[in-house]
């Protein structure tokens, strides 16, 4: 791989995982809750997924690497990310991981066609389960 593709992954990777941190950090939410909640962690896959097929990256090879950069830089652990993307793709028949995943990829193209519409509904979901409890 050359070096224009790997910055180009870890540009992604980072916009992604600053994206998601902001509204985690803002529905006070941790990185434990990106495998233990379905919503959650759908939410952050569908986001990556997007962003992937947004830039037009191959979802074998170089989408596969942003995704698990980005999992991995979202909890801060880059060994993790891998796990997490596996674990993602086991969840792809989860009722709740593909609502979220629905609503993450929503989100990242509403805000790729509109730089004023940032991602927010990770933030408002965790703010609703915190209201309920």
């Amino acid at each position: 791989m050359n070096p224009d593709s790997m910055n180009r992954i870890d540009t992604l990777a980072n916009i992604g995982s600053s994206l998601l941190g902001v509204q985690m950090e803002a529905g006070e939410l941790g990185p434990v809750d990106v495998a233990a909640d379905a919503f959650v962690f759908g939410y952050c896959f569908g986001l990556f997924e997007a962003m992937a097929r947004y830039a037009n990256l191959d979802q074998y090879t170089d989408g596969m690497r942003m995704m698990s950069a980005g999992f991995g830089r979202l909890v801060g652990e880059a060994a993790q990310g891998a796990i997490l993307f596996r674990q993602a793709l086991d969840k792809q028949e989860d009722h709740a991981f593909q609502e979220g995943a629905a609503v993450g990829e929503a989100d990242l193209l509403a805000w790729a066609n509109d730089a004023n519409a940032l991602p927010a509904n990770l933030t408002r979901y965790a703010r609703r389960k915190v209201e309920k409890a």
